[in-house]
């Protein structure tokens, strides 16, 4: 592993709140790459993210769950990358940070006394003029796949396929 650590949004906003709140998890290099890699049973129990969040909330979810000893890092030397400007980092950060604060209540680690917010404000230019442009993000986190009923079904049939395909002797007669 190279000493060059995370990018920008890890290491101003990420590393910091790890160190605060999961002080083990604060190890890990790239907990924002974007690439990571799992067992399926484990990625089946837990709850999925859409959008910038699915990185942080993976880790704290799998880390909740499974404890330390579940999750790993590996260095895989070359990382391609585009370097975003500071407004979309900015749109990035809003969104982990909803997600974190999200995943911070649902362990019950910290109450907060407002919702958090679903609008962004960013501060944009326009000749002389300076103002707030408010977007709003929707946040979104689908349930651990092992709780959706057709999944659970659509599983079941192909391991049954596959255990049968695996065991001929176990096939019921077709006559």
């Amino acid at each position: 592993m190279r000493p060059s650590g995370g990018g920008r949004v890890t290491e101003i906003l990420i590393r910091p709140l790890l160190a605060n709140f999961y002080p083990e998890l604060s190890q890990f290099l790239q907990p924002l790459s974007g690439e990571y890699a799992g067992r399926r049973e484990v990625l089946e129990a837990v709850p999925f993210r859409v959008g910038y969040g699915v990185e942080i909330g993976l880790l704290i979810d799998i880390y909740e769950k499974y404890g330390m000893q579940s999750l790993a890092q590996v260095d895989l030397d070359r990382r391609v990358h585009r370097n975003r400007s500071l407004p979309a980092l900015s749109k990035m950060s809003f969104a982990i940070l909803h997600t974190f604060f999200t995943k911070l209540q649902q362990q019950d680690i910290v109450s907060l006394e407002k919702e958090l917010s679903s609008e962004f404000r960013l501060v944009k230019a326009r000749e002389e003029e300076i103002f707030l442009k408010k977007e709003g993000f929707t946040f979104i986190e689908r349930p651990p796949m092992i709780t959706v009923e057709q999944y659970r079904r659509k599983r079941a049939n192909i391991e049954k396929n596959n255990f049968s395909a695996a065991r001929p002797d176990r096939l019921e007669s077709r006559k």
